[in-house]
């Protein structure tokens, strides 16, 4: 796998981007956020990612997006900026060893799936 510095910027990971379908924001797809990477521009929005690679099987040049946003991520948290959602589940990883926090026994009424 490559990294985004192999990025040439086609925009082929556009079609498999279910963010850009569903919000119609081209920052949100692979390339976006390559471009945003490539500018050194270090933002809450590489939260917004769901870290699954579809994308690689599309680009032509292999990148691995994802690798690349969890650099990211450290960074962001390394300077501070974080959500308030990425704070809570470290430290339910943390202190439960789950993003959910505590799993104890409850009454269930009802149960949906």
């Amino acid at each position: 796998m490559a990294g985004v510095d192999k990025c040439i910027l086609c925009g082929k990971c556009r079609a498999d981007s279910a963010l850009l379908k569903v919000t119609g924001k081209e920052i949100l797809t692979a390339r976006g956020k390559a471009l945003l990477i490539m500018k050194g521009i270090l933002d809450k929005i590489f939260y917004i990612d769901p870290l699954n690679d579809i994308t690689v099987r599309s680009c032509p040049t292999n990148v691995e997006i994802s690798e690349e946003v969890r650099k990211q991520r450290e960074r962001l948290v390394e300077n501070g900026i974080e959500t308030k959602a990425n704070r809570r589940m470290i430290d339910n990883i943390r202190e439960f060893g789950n993003p959910y926090g505590s799993l104890e026994k409850k009454d269930i009424k009802e149960v949906y799936s």
